[in-house]
C-alpha cells in the first residue's frame, strides 16, 4: 500500500520506471504536452476517494486515481496510432506487477495539443494515518 498521497505521482513514476522500456520520458502532469524525441508518460494525479465500488475503505485508507497518459513522437496520424498501440502492452504489464497498483480501463484519444495518446485509468491504495510498528 502507498503511504504519501502527496507524493503519488512520483511514487507511481518510481514503481513504473524500472519495468517499461528505457528512454521514456516522465512528466508528473498533462499540463501542456511536452516535445520529445521518445515516448511520453504523463501521471495526471485526478481524484481521491474513500469508498472503492460502492463499498467504503477502511478508516485510514482511500483510493487515488490518476491517468496513466502516454504519446508518441510521431506525427503521420498512421504511424503514431501504431506507435502509441503498441506502447500501451508495456504499461498494461507493469500494472498488472503490482498488488497494490490497478488500472481500470484504456480509451485512446487525440490530446488537445495534437498527439495520439492511449489514456489508462489507475488507481491505488494508500494509507492516510501513521500507524506504529
Amino acid at each position: 500500500m502507498f503511504t504519501d498521497l502527496a507524493s503519488i505521482r512520483t511514487a507511481v513514476k518510481d514503481r513504473l520506471t524500472p519495468l517499461l522500456p528505457s528512454g521514456w520520458k516522465f512528466e508528473p502532469t498533462l499540463e501542456g504536452t511536452v516535445k520529445a524525441l521518445t515516448p511520453v508518460l504523463y501521471i495526471e494525479f485526478v481524484r481521491v476517494d474513500t469508498r472503492q465500488e460502492g463499498a467504503p475503505l477502511g478508516a485510514g485508507q482511500v483510493l487515488a486515481s490518476f491517468n496513466l497518459i502516454i504519446t508518441d513522437p510521431k506525427t503521420d496520424t498512421a504511424k503514431a496510432e501504431d506507435a502509441v498501440d503498441s506502447h500501451l502492452v508495456p504499461i498494461i504489464r507493469a500494472l498488472d506487477s503490482f498488488d497494490d497498483l490497478y488500472w481500470e480501463n484504456t480509451e485512446k484519444r487525440r490530446l488537445q495539443d495534437g498527439p495520439l495518446a492511449w489514456i489508462v485509468q489507475a488507481f491505488a491504495f494508500v494509507k492516510t494515518i501513521e500507524t506504529e510498528e
